[in-house]
């Protein structure tokens, strides 16, 4: 029973990250339907950032968020303001291939610059535990819950409450129709893709602690945050956040019930059982 409590616990604090990461994904999906497959290339580069600036100035992953999160944003709407904007409307097989040219040039620039060696970025909380009862729980990862939900509502208020968020959901639901209503619809999309790329840079600091990082691992974020978005549904953002839970509890249940492979492999087979028998996915309504 003890086991089962920490795996379960341990798969609630990371899959809430993994729903942060997709929801940045959803973000721009919803309203300039391009699908990032440098996604986790810039989960990445937030990382490396985080370590260069605790390498520079010593500052604590999460206290590096004040400065990597607007240069991330400023880069995210460089990238899609003259890369990806231009091809808006086009194939959507371009867009890929525009995306995994976008994730080579990512992680071969993270390697030019810092090697190919993993590296870890020291955390003062990095090695202390919360005991409950028989669980135990890694603070990062606890702050990396409590933050990740937290973001997600304000993310929810900002796109119900706000000017901003009522003009994504305008551009979402039909760009032409907003553009004839006044709004800027370039502008939005270069701003969420923005917005999407800082929440990556949260969400780097949040993963960083106690994590070894090289330049190559960024495939294997986009491919969870792939995983995510397909279960919760590409819009949906509390079907985002469910995806995320089930996807880090099955990778944790895997890890400590399972052989290696066989662990790593879970998280797959679970995606491959849901599709199979709920193809729409976890989503059931239109809660965007």
């Amino acid at each position: 029973m003890a086991e089962f409590l920490q795996a379960l616990t341990q798969g609630l604090l990371i899959g809430s990250t993994y729903g942060l990461l997709a929801l940045g994904m959803g973000l721009v999906y919803g309203v300039s339907g391009v699908v990032n497959f440098a996604h986790g290339d810039f989960i990445a580069l937030g990382m490396f950032m985080c370590l260069a600036l605790y390498s520079a100035l010593s500052l604590d992953p999460y206290v590096s968020i004040i400065i990597t999160v607007p240069v991330m944003m400023g880069i995210g709407a460089l990238v899609y303001r003259y890369l990806l904007r231009p091809m808006v409307g086009y194939k959507f097989l371009m867009i890929v291939q525009l995306t995994l040219g976008l994730s080579l040039v990512l992680q071969n620039g993270i390697l030019m610059v810092f090697g190919g060696q993993p590296a870890r970025t020291p955390s003062a909380v990095e090695s202390k535990l919360w005991i409950l009862g028989e669980v135990v729980m890694r603070v990062p990862h606890v702050i990396a819950f409590v933050v990740s939900f937290a973001l997600a509502i304000g993310l929810y208020v900002m796109l119900r409450s706000t000017d901003f968020g009522r003009s994504i959901r305008a551009v979402h639901q039909n760009a032409h129709a907003a553009s004839l209503m006044g709004i800027d619809v370039g502008r939005v999309q270069v701003l969420t893709f923005a917005l999407g790329i800082g929440i990556l840079a949260i969400a780097a600091a949040l993963l960083l602690p106690g994590t070894p990082i090289q330049p190559t691992m960024g495939l294997r974020y986009t491919v969870i945050t792939l995983l995510v978005v397909v279960l919760g549904g590409m819009t949906n953002f509390v079907g985002i956040m469910l995806g995320g839970l089930v996807i880090g509890i099955s990778e944790a249940f895997g890890t400590i019930y399972l052989s290696d492979i066989l662990g790593m492999l879970l998280p797959y087979g679970i995606f491959v059982l849901i599709m199979l028998f709920r193809p729409q996915g976890l989503t059931w309504g239109a809660a965007r």
